[in-house]
């Protein structure tokens, strides 16, 4: 997923929480990844959306996309 979303062609990324096996990362996890990559790359990230039925993560994962998205604001 990673180098998808390096590619720069992805424009819109809809996540859920459990992807299907936790050791090789979650929706939380691909978060993570784009939060770095925006403050450390200055990535450009996509529009992101959570649809994670999980709601102790879906919290987590929304407060992670307002992160991103302020960081996004600020590198311009």
């Amino acid at each position: 997923m990673v180098a998808l979303l390096q590619s720069g062609k992805v424009k819109q990324l809809s996540l859920d929480h459990d992807l299907g096996n936790d050791n090789k990362g979650t929706g939380y996890d691909v978060l993570l990844w784009i939060e770095r990559a925006v403050f450390i790359d200055g990535f450009v990230p996509p529009t992101i959306a959570v649809h994670s039925a999980n709601s102790s993560a879906r919290i987590k994962m929304e407060c992670a996309i307002a992160q991103i998205n302020l960081l996004a604001r600020h590198q311009y």
